[in-house]
């Protein structure tokens, strides 16, 4: 399916905090959670809600196309007509004479067991949808048609399914491998689908705040005269997504007992289209724009929120120019200067090429020696942090493992800017100024780079965590990302940095070279003005320690903020 709005990076939550277990039915509230994670955009949200003879089914289809496609089949003796919206190739929402809805969820791609002597099923992979619709009339009749089928042999989405008499069913890939049936209880209540896998949760991308979001609302209805067809389109409205990456393109809420399908454009929630199945199956228009179906001022409103949600990453790409701009104009300002002084460039040009104008003023500032030691440490060591977080971010984005397994995650978000920081920064620097070997320096600058390490990311998730998340919202994943993202990086780091000039104050009063100051010494002449004195496991234990309750402070800062910005977005 192609449902990639874009869903914020929750990835970095998931570093140190475990996901709990998925609650879906009658009476579920899922915990509050910051974001849907998913290797590329995706933001589908369907559900299905039922109270006495009252049954709805909703479906956001949330992409980046600026309009979709409208059908009808029109069924014949020995299959049932049906409505379709999406493509040929790809269909988003389905409903046929009987009843029975159809919608999906993207999700990343998972292997399926093989049951090769099960019938199968002609088509490519959206044909089965197509399948199940023409040949039943109840979700236990989906479930029978789908374990006497051959399945995939891989699925990118999980199907939601729902009938007249409030069944429903999400059926996806389970853990083992095997078709898995995740049923809504019978009676009333509801089943909510996003995506994430709700036969596999481990998998990737709970949790989420749209299903927790759906759900809240979803439990607040309560018997049959709450529930309404504008009672559901609000929660639909409450869930959708308005980003440059991605947008409800369109919804749908279907009165299922009634085959009735509410349908409204780029999130108009004031002006719905009213298709009756019965009729629409009757005539059996051709296929259309689905644009087509609501009057033109309707759609002026849809082209007027698309420009809208295009000029956003215009204004990005010119904000991420804009900070190039003053990096450059900054490492220009800091070689013109340099020429009249007696000062290495060496030692600080990286850190004014990643840290734009702040290091700029910090070499302005560090012209005292004896004052700017711990300054000079401090913003020595965030360069490299900065820098690997980044990667790390575009890792999360564009490779799939990642985003699906935390222990690929916890390498990416930590280990990165530990390599980066230690081995190759922190660790060579101190080889050259100790005349010693590399393996040796990197054994002994392991404590130093565990301290700053821990400081610098506890400023880069609780500042940067919320403000990609924003971005992502806001911006979604425009040409020049990099450029948002990275003085992104510098705030969040410059925020981790003033425990860090904290610790190296420490360290400066009590002889210790912890970082990079002595690199800056030799490079100016100084090779004999500062002992080198490691600071030693006995020494740190307690900054360790103090060090790992920072990071895990700003986790829980910045998942608490990111949070908000993704439910208020």
């Amino acid at each position: 399916m192609n449902c990639k709005g874009f869903t914020q990076l929750a990835v970095l939550a998931m570093l140190l905090v475990a996901c709990g277990p998925v609650q879906t039915g009658h009476g579920a509230t899922p915990p509050v959670a910051p974001a849907c994670s998913d290797s590329e955009p995706r933001h589908c949200t369907v559900l299905t809600v039922s109270q006495g003879s009252r049954v709805f089914f909703g479906g956001n289809d949330d992409y980046v196309n600026r309009d979709s496609t409208y059908w009808v089949d029109p069924g014949s003796a020995s299959r049932y007509g049906a409505i379709y919206f999406g493509a040929a190739h790809n269909i988003q929402q389905g409903f046929n004479q009987m009843g029975l809805a159809y919608d999906a969820n993207g999700l990343a791609m998972a292997p399926v067991t093989s049951h090769p002597g099960r019938t199968p099923v002609s088509g490519g992979y959206s044909s089965y949808p197509i399948h199940i619709l023409q040949e039943c009339a109840t979700v236990q009749e989906v479930i029978d048609w789908v374990q006497e089928h051959r399945w995939h042999a891989a699925m990118h989405d999980q199907l939601h399914f729902a009938d007249a008499t409030g069944d429903a069913v999400v059926i996806g890939a389970g853990p083992d491998g095997k078709v898995a049936f995740t049923r809504k209880p019978a009676g009333d209540g509801f089943l909510v689908s996003t995506n994430f896998n709700l036969a596999n949760p481990s998998s990737g991308g709970y949790p989420c705040w749209r299903y927790s979001r759906a759900g809240e609302l979803l439990g607040q209805i309560q018997g049959p005269a709450e529930l309404t067809v504008e009672r559901v389109a609000s929660i639909m409205e409450a869930v959708h997504v308005a980003g440059p990456s991605g947008w409800t393109l369109y919804s749908v809420v279907a009165d299922l007992p009634q085959r009735l399908v509410y349908v409204y454009f780029m999130f108009q929630y004031d002006a719905p289209v009213i298709l009756k199945i019965d009729e629409e199956i009757a005539q059996a228009r051709s296929s259309r724009p689905l644009s087509e179906l609501f009057p033109e001022v309707t759609q002026r409103r849809a082209n007027l929120a698309y420009q809208r949600l295009v000029s956003r990453a215009v204004r990005c790409d010119a904000a991420g120019r804009v900070w190039l701009a003053v990096v450059a104009l900054s490492l220009v300002i800091m070689v013109l200067r340099a020429r009249s002084r007696e000062r290495s460039l060496g030692f600080w040009t990286p850190g004014v090429i990643v840290l734009g104008p702040f290091g700029l003023l910090a070499w302005l500032l560090a012209a005292d020696h004896r004052r700017s030691r711990a300054l000079v440490e401090t913003i020595g060591d965030l360069p490299p942090y900065v820098t690997a977080w980044v990667l790390a971010l575009l890792a999360a984005v564009n490779v799939p493992a990642i985003s699906q397994n935390q222990l690929l995650q916890l390498a990416a978000f930590y280990g990165l800017p530990l390599v980066a920081g230690l081995l190759l920064y922190q660790a060579p620097l101190h080889a050259r100024a100790q005349n010693s070997s590399y393996l040796r320096s990197a054994w002994r600058r392991l404590p130093t780079a565990l301290v700053s390490t821990n400081l610098a990311l506890a400023g880069l998730l609780a500042v940067g965590l919320p403000l990609v998340n924003w971005h992502l919202g806001y911006c979604g994943l425009n040409r020049l990302v990099v450029l948002n993202w990275w003085p992104v990086a510098v705030l969040g780091a410059l925020t981790g940095g003033l425990p860090l000039y904290g610790f190296h104050s420490w360290a400066a009063r009590r002889g210790l070279a912890t970082g990079p100051a002595r690199q800056r010494d030799l490079e100016e002449g100084g090779r004999d003005s500062v002992a080198v004195s490691h600071p030693t496991w006995r020494r740190l234990w307690y900054w360790i320690l103090l060090s790992f309750a920072a990071l895990v402070a700003g986790i829980a800062w910045g998942l608490m903020v990111s949070a908000r910005v993704a439910g208020g977005g």
